[in-house]
């Protein structure tokens, strides 16, 4: 979604809050990570930051699947609240995929960072001003990753659409450390119900396999909550 379409573009506050959170990330991401390391470190439990990064990556490519997938599933461009800042992004997303090449960073990532702030913020007083354990520290670390994964998200699957990324992201894509052109293709495949998990992709497999998410559109369905119709 370009803030240049008709009745999309965000008001001053939010693209204060916008720029604001985007310039904020990266130091409050940073400073997190590092003082949960240095957490660890001083508890004898370095060790722990692979793991860590592990399972922060998991829980980022879940949560971006779910998010994913709830956006493509249910509400409308009309829902309250979410329906611009959400839903529409990811309808349009469909049926122009190579939009999102043409967004900047601050458009790319900026709701997401405006939600992870004080989170960061939480975690970096948490470890500078409380409890310093290595399964306090630990706790931080993986909270940080994934947090930090879900927010750049946006910024890989960009990458996962364009031509020619940064060499840096090739590279990551490649490893399968983030997502590949190659494994979101499945995505863009009809009928368009699968392999929504966007940070890397790892989960896709397990979740397709399992059919996750065709089951919990059946239990939200007993409740009374059915999709949208042009989902």
């Amino acid at each position: 979604m370009t803030r240049d379409e008709p009745g999309t573009s965000s008001g001053p506050l939010h693209r204060f809050l916008e720029r604001s959170a985007t310039i904020l990330f990266p130091f409050l991401f940073v400073s997190a990570l590092l003082l949960s390391c240095r957490g660890l470190l001083d508890n004898g439990a370095v060790w722990l930051v692979v793991p860590g990064a592990v399972l922060g990556l998991l829980f980022g490519d879940f949560i971006t699947g779910l998010v994913h997938w709830a956006a493509d599933t249910y509400g409308e461009e009309s829902t309250p609240v979410i329906g611009r800042s959400l839903v529409r992004p990811f309808r349009v997303h469909h049926v122009r995929p190579l939009e999102i090449c043409e967004h900047g960073v601050v458009e790319t990532i900026g709701n997401t960072c405006i939600l992870a702030t004080p989170l960061f913020a939480l975690f970096v007083a948490v470890m500078a001003y409380g409890e310093t354990s290595a399964a306090a520290a630990f706790a931080v670390f993986t909270a940080a990753v994934t947090v930090g994964v879900t927010v750049a998200t946006n910024q890989f699957h960009k990458w996962a659409h364009q031509e020619s990324p940064p060499r840096l992201a090739r590279a990551l894509q490649r490893a399968r450390i983030i997502l590949s052109p190659e494994h979101h293709r499945a995505h863009h495949t009809a009928p368009f119900e699968s392999s929504y998990a966007i940070t890397n992709g790892w989960l896709n497999p397990l979740l397709n396999r399992t059919r996750f998410f065709r089951q919990l559109e059946g239990a939200l369905r007993m409740l009374g909550i059915k999709p949208s119709k042009g989902a």
